[in-house]
């Protein structure tokens, strides 16, 4: 038997039942709506959106981001900072540090041709970096910005004298500009409860107190204007206020950075509650959730219990088990309005359906389309995903490259 192949797929009708289960699925109405939503807002804001790819790790999406005007694309790593420079990306920002003296090679030999970024915390960072970059023979300078953390938090220096510390050590490098200041205010909150979102607001302020700080200082290169990135998914609202155009930076120009990239795909949990262009927005701005896992009904093992093929190795479990959205009877085409019930426990091939009490009918062979929380927990375990029209026909098929 030959393996099925992309052109195989395409033009089949995933609702009538020619699609083998699970698949995951991308609807593709509502990857273009999003993308229409952050470009408006990029516009009417006056900022940078360079989408975080470590979300869908797919170089076709990535090729979209672009075209609606992205400027750039944000990673975690070298080897992600690869997948989007083979896919277009002409500017890079890996929004971590790098250290290793391979990771520095491949840094240098971009450097030549795209703008790479990466973040620094440490003199003793700075140090291993601009080493690497002196043994690659790095030709043009790498841009840096300084990572801005928090106690108790992930990486960032913890007090404006330790950035000084930092920015003066990338002054002294022979390979590395200084360009910017970087945060990430996803390390601090994780809902938008009022106390949360104190505390973010807390943090970016001291984010605009670095780079205010580093630019009277004469830290950067004083004809351009001072990178200032932040922004995941969750708090991109009060990165604008706090950050933005409006924000006063001490008269320094500044221009922001954003990097929010699950609103592409957005999803039914998570996201659907925290992000500002949630369930709660208008509608003119509210994202739509575009991933959908479809799979089949295999065992009615109990009244109230069904058994479904989707496991832990299809789809995010780590904020939220899928929510069934819609069932599929065998044999119809038609997706019946309302869920058969709720998954409640995760195998690692199977799902446990407690089903709601007047669903009596839920039969062997049906099919339940599910949606999920957190895109980038669930990107990750497929690494071919069917994108379809409103009629459930296949249009599209993309690829990952996770490592």
């Amino acid at each position: 038997m030959t393996a099925i192949t992309d052109e195989d797929l395409v033009g089949l009708d995933l609702a009538a039942g020619a699609i083998v289960l699970p698949a995951m699925v991308l609807r593709a109405e509502a990857v273009r709506h999003n993308l229409e939503v952050m470009a408006d807002l990029a516009a009417r804001e006056g900022l940078k959106l360079a989408p975080h790819g470590k979300t869908t790790m797919c170089p076709e999406l990535f090729e979209w981001q672009l075209e609606a005007g992205a400027w750039g694309i944000t990673v975690a790593n070298v080897t992600q900072a690869q997948v989007a420079v083979d896919a277009g990306a002409r500017r890079v920002l890996i929004a971590n540090e790098v250290l290793g003296v391979t990771d520095a090679r491949w840094l240098a030999s971009a450097a030549s041709s795209v703008e790479v970024y990466s973040l620094v915390d440490s003199v003793a960072g700075v140090e291993l970096l601009d080493a690497g970059l002196r043994k690659a023979e790095c030709e043009r300078p790498v841009s840096v910005l300084v990572e801005v953390g928090v106690d108790g938090a992930r990486a960032g220096v913890r007090s404006r004298a330790t950035a000084r510390d930092v920015a003066r050590a990338v002054q002294a490098a022979t390979c590395l500009e200084l360009v910017g200041v970087e945060g990430y205010e996803g390390s601090v909150g994780s809902d938008r409860s009022p106390g949360d979102l104190a505390a973010v607001d807390r943090y970016l302020d001291s984010v605009r107190a670095v780079a205010v700080d580093l630019a009277d200082a004469g830290a950067f290169h004083a004809g351009r204007p001072v990178l200032v990135s932040a922004g995941g998914s969750k708090y991109f609202d009060r990165v604008i206020s706090a950050l933005g155009r409006t924000t006063d930076f001490g008269g320094h120009e500044t221009s922001l950075v954003l990097r929010s990239g699950c609103y592409l795909v957005h999803d039914h949990g998570i996201y659907a509650r925290s992000s500002p262009f949630g369930d709660e927005a208008p509608p003119s701005e509210r994202l739509r959730p575009a991933i959908q896992i479809w799979a089949e009904v295999l065992s009615r093992p109990e009244p109230a219990l069904a058994i479904v093929g989707l496991g832990r190795r299809d789809a995010s479990f780590d904020s939220d088990l899928p929510v069934a959205l819609a069932t599929v009877p065998n044999g119809s085409r038609a997706p019946l309005g309302g869920p058969a019930g709720r998954l409640v426990k995760l195998d690692d091939q199977h799902g446990y359906l407690a089903l709601n009490p007047a669903i009596t009918e839920l039969g062997v062979g049906d099919r339940i389309v599910f949606g999920i929380s957190h895109p980038c927990t669930t990107f990750d375990k497929w690494r071919r995903i069917l994108l379809v029209n409103d009629e459930h026909e296949v249009i599209r098929v993309l690829h990952t490259r996770f490592h």
